[in-house]
């Protein structure tokens, strides 16, 4: 530090180890931490001229270590151009397209892959070159050290020019592919199906539209055969389009106008596929796209303000923005996971959704079981009464038979002005052993010391056998010596539009 007069100044050396810790710490999961590596070959093979486009990601089991796998990643582009530009940390001078829109994607993503910083290496080799590139661990802030061999490159897919990086993960790493989804999974192979399915749902509709192939190759260490899995355009199953349908329009974002594709859309759940496109409430909404790229996606009450619902399910709105201007889009953060919630283009995007479907139709008719009609009538029970009687407790959370350690849940309970009515109900048609279920709620309520008044019997329709059983039960008494009163309903009587 120089000390003179009133001013100092300060020399700042970031220590290299602290900085690629911190700067790996930005990825929830392995496909994120790919995506980036990805983004730059697709940004080279968009600005090439060579008519093979090619993108080969190979995983195996590394030699010496069981827990880890060698990831890498080859395309068959025009290589790095600027080496120095390229490793250096938020440096933009190298960007290609859109994709490259941060400078950090390439060091971020190895720095959180290998987190030791010493297995990572980097081959490049560019047309005019008679030799390659060869950068390796570890990162240096100061001196990159760049050795220059006089060979083709030493890929499977390239070899007279382009970029393969290759590096080592950990099992850990790689069975975040699966986060978020039921079940073991321990094989290699189905870490591979979901990888081949995120990376045909993030990138699409370059593969449809640039002529660009990507390809996955794996080891299987049960069979010891190598497999290979071709990446396509992961589709949502569509039913049909909804107002205002699709096309296409210019509209400006407060930037300068762009343009947008979209696509309004009710779906249904794919059996294509594992983890997206399911019409739940983790797939559909709003996804949004950035020329093709995947930005965000299961967007909904960002937009509308409206709580979540399996009633929405049946929604997907897609869109595509797309400029070759940066700075007409939505910022994004810097690994390219989401859109910046600061940027004003994007709330004005909003704006727009919002004007061509105001709100958001609830198809109560593609609820998936009882439960979501049950939230739909609690809701609107609440709703009702809270202006009659403000103590009143509606619930489907209310258990009974506490006196006796148990915890049986019943379908929805109602409590207003101290009269007690409680719901079991199905989705289409009731049977005998509904109105079983009924009456235990009913006895368990007086077992443990809570009057009812009524229990009601819910579903689509009712069959004649329930309703002879029903008429039966309601001529006898419960264990407080009230007559039993059992009253049949289907949702419409409650006001729920179901079936349609």
């Amino acid at each position: 530090m120089d000390n003179n007069s009133n001013n100092i100044t300060l020399h700042i050396f970031p220590d290299t180890g602290a900085m690629w810790e911190g700067l790996g710490g930005n990825f929830d999961n392995f496909t994120e931490i790919l995506n980036e590596f990805i983004d730059n070959a697709i940004s080279n093979l968009l600005n090439v001229e060579n008519p093979i486009k090619n993108i080969l990601v190979s995983v195996e089991q590394s030699v010496d270590c069981s827990t880890e796998y060698r990831i890498t990643i080859e395309d068959t582009g025009s290589g790095i151009q600027n080496l120095e530009s390229a490793f250096t940390i938020g440096n933009k001078s190298g960007q290609e397209s859109p994709l490259n829109e941060h400078g950090y994607g390439m060091k971020h993503a190895l720095a959180a892959a290998n987190k030791a910083n010493d297995s990572w290496k980097i081959y490049s080799k560019k047309q005019e070159d008679s030799f390659y590139s060869l950068v390796a661990a570890p990162y240096s802030l100061k001196n990159q050290q760049v050795k220059r061999i006089s060979k083709n490159l030493p890929g499977q897919i390239c070899n007279t020019h382009g970029t393969i990086i290759s590096f080592n993960i950990s099992f850990e790493w790689l069975k975040t592919i699966t986060k978020g989804l039921r079940g073991n999974y321990t094989k290699l192979s189905k870490f591979m199906n979901i990888l081949q399915e995120d990376l045909g749902y993030t990138y699409g509709p370059f593969f449809s539209e640039s002529g660009i192939t990507l390809t996955l190759r794996y080891k299987d260490n049960e069979s010891n055969r190598t497999q290979t899995l071709n990446v396509e355009e992961v589709k949502p199953s569509e039913v049909r389009t909804l107002n205002p349908g699709s096309g296409t329009t210019t509209y400006d974002l407060s930037r300068g106008p762009i343009s947008i594709d979209y696509r309004f859309l009710q779906i249904k759940k794919s059996e294509k596929y594992e983890k997206h496109y399911l019409a739940n409430m983790s797939t559909s909404g709003v996804e949004i796209r950035i020329n093709g790229r995947l930005l965000a996606d299961n967007i909904f009450s960002d937009i509308w303000g409206i709580d979540r619902h399996n009633s929405y399910n049946y929604l997907l709105i897609k869109i595509n923005l797309k400029s070759t201007d940066l700075k007409r889009l939505p910022k994004t953060t810097t690994n390219k996971t989401s859109l910046k919630q600061d940027d004003p283009c994007l709330d004005k995007l909003y704006s727009w959704i919002r004007s061509k479907m105001p709100t958001p139709k609830k198809e109560v008719s593609l609820a998936d079981d009882e439960i979501d009609l049950f939230s739909e009538l609690e809701k609107q029970k609440k709703s009702s009464y809270k202006t009659i009687d403000p103590s009143a407790l509606i619930t489907t959370e209310q258990n009974t038979f506490y006196t006796l350690g148990e915890k049986i849940r019943i379908d929805l309970y109602q409590s207003v002005l101290n009269k007690i009515v409680i719901y079991e109900g199905k989705k289409e048609e009731t049977h005998p052993k509904d109105v079983y279920q009924l009456l235990m709620y009913w006895d368990g309520l007086v077992y443990d010391g809570v009057p009812v008044a009524e229990g009601i019997l819910i579903a689509a329709k009712h069959p004649n056998s329930v309703r002879k059983i029903v008429a039966l039960k309601n001529n006898s008494k419960d264990d407080n010596g009230n007559m039993y009163k059992i009253t049949l309903e289907t949702w419409k009587d409650e006001n729920i539009d179901y079936p349609e």
